[in-house]
């Protein structure tokens, strides 16, 4: 991650936004300076789901694993993203299948990168999402308190969390 902050009041904003460097076997998918805003709290709990679970990049019928961030509720509504697959293979972990979507078209802005695909250590990968979500999670904790007037936000608000919390510390070793 290379910056993090709130779009608008951080009392409300749910959703923390910023720059993310995500650089494949030498291809630079995202980074700073390109013009690119991701929300970097769905993001880490997108890729904190892969740590058990392959996910398989499907953009027509799945959310990304780097979401913008501009749905009307937390993880949905927003095709701009970054799609790759993650397969799970004894101690490795296989990412391929790369796609970006700079549009809210699935059609327009889609950039695909066949040619890249790496395998990882899992424990490697593990490190890297891990320390990923731990930098999103401290912004939360050093920012005020979130005032949700609407149940069902609150309702979502808390479900996100409680699924981030318990997939963080499921893989943290102390």
């Amino acid at each position: 991650m290379e910056t993090q902050y709130w779009l608008s009041n951080e009392e409300e904003d749910l959703c923390s936004h910023g720059q993310i460097h995500l650089e494949v076997d030498g291809t630079i998918i995202t980074q700073a300076g390109k013009g690119e805003e991701w929300g970097i709290s769905e993001s880490a709990l997108a890729l904190l789901r892969t740590l058990d679970v392959d996910y398989i990049s499907n953009p027509e019928c799945k959310e990304g694993l780097i979401l913008h961030g501009c749905g009307i509720m937390l993880m949905s509504g927003c095709p701009i993203s970054i799609h790759w697959s993650v397969q799970h293979k004894s101690d490795e972990v296989f990412l391929s299948d790369f796609v970006k979507f700079t549009s809210t078209s699935l059609a327009e802005g889609k950039i695909v990168y066949p040619d890249v695909s790496v395998s990882v250590k899992k424990i490697q990968y593990e490190q890297q999402i891990l320390q990923f979500a731990k930098q999103a999670k401290a912004f939360y904790e050093i920012s005020k308190t979130k005032k949700i007037e609407d149940d069902f936000d609150q309702e979502m608000y808390t479900e996100f969390w409680q699924e981030y919390n318990y997939l963080l510390q499921k893989h943290t070793i102390e």
